[in-house]
């Protein structure tokens, strides 16, 4: 009688495996790999993807502005003598010592927003990385501290020490800008040429003057809140990313450890009926 039973236990078992080969050969049809097409529409409708090709191209745009609106002095056209337009590299050297303290100044100021700069992609991309924007979540300063718990410690911390660093410079490259447009000034009406001059000059600095407003309104923020510097729609990061939140990946263990139990349970179930 008991070898009856466990030949039915046997045959029972074997048409379990049988059940379970077929769903794990449904499985694989369903989990089929996505065509190109879908993989296209599935990146660019991407967050993450948008924000990042958004910075890329803003940022090429912003390298121009400051390269035209910090050289001040190469880029306004002035007076070499008898009415000529002075060239680039007649730009670069002059026996007069405000003038070369002038040239050396607007270097100075570049290389200020150039170190700005990369702290502020840095910045960018930390915030598009480990944050999201969620409007179903609220944009205060208390709400947005309590989301950032669910990051890692050293997660949070990198991110508000990016930001940090990135309110010192900007208002570093702030003061320089001032100072440079100034000294700048004195330099070239020196040697002013025409209303080509002025009309120059001034479009250059006002060419400027937007960037600064939104870094400006950028860093001018409580502690946890954090906009974006290139998405001109000021698009507020209020909440973590999902992939890198790390209480829902504690709890995604825990929910995995009882199924693993109880699928090596069946195994060795298997194994001694077989025996």
């Amino acid at each position: 009688m008991s070898k009856e039973i466990s030949k039915v236990e046997v045959e029972e078992m074997k048409v379990e495996e049988m059940k379970v080969e077929e769903m794990k050969v449904e499985e694989v049809k369903v989990e089929e790999r996505p065509s190109l097409h879908e993989k296209i529409q599935d990146k660019l409708q991407n967050q993450d993807f948008i924000q990042k090709s958004t910075s890329v191209v803003l940022f090429c745009l912003e390298l121009y502005r400051v390269i035209v609106s910090t050289l001040l002095i190469l880029t306004v056209p002035q007076d070499c003598g008898s009415g000529e337009v002075c060239s680039y590299q007649e730009n670069l050297y002059s026996e007069n010592h405000l003038y070369m303290a002038g040239l050396i100044f607007n270097f100075i100021t570049m290389s200020s927003f150039f170190l700005m700069y990369f702290v502020e992609i840095h910045r960018e991309y930390k915030l598009i990385h480990y944050l999201e924007v969620n409007h179903s979540k609220p944009f205060d300063n208390e709400s947005v501290a309590q989301a950032l718990t669910a990051l890692a410690n050293h997660r949070r911390e990198n991110i508000l020490k990016i930001d940090a660093y990135y309110y010192r410079l900007a208002m570093v490259s702030l003061f320089l800008f001032l100072c440079n447009t100034i000294l700048s000034g004195f330099v070239i009406y020196d040697y002013y040429l025409d209303n080509q001059t002025t009309t120059t000059y001034v479009t250059n600095i006002l060419f400027m003057i937007t960037k600064l407003y939104d870094v400006y309104s950028t860093v001018s923020t409580p502690k946890n809140i954090f906009y974006s510097a290139y998405l001109k729609t000021k698009v507020q990061y209020n909440d973590v990313d999902p992939h890198k939140c790390e209480s829902v990946r504690s709890m995604d263990i825990e929910m995995m450890a009882p199924m693993v139990d109880e699928k090596e349970e069946s195994e060795k179930k298997v194994s001694i009926i077989h025996v």
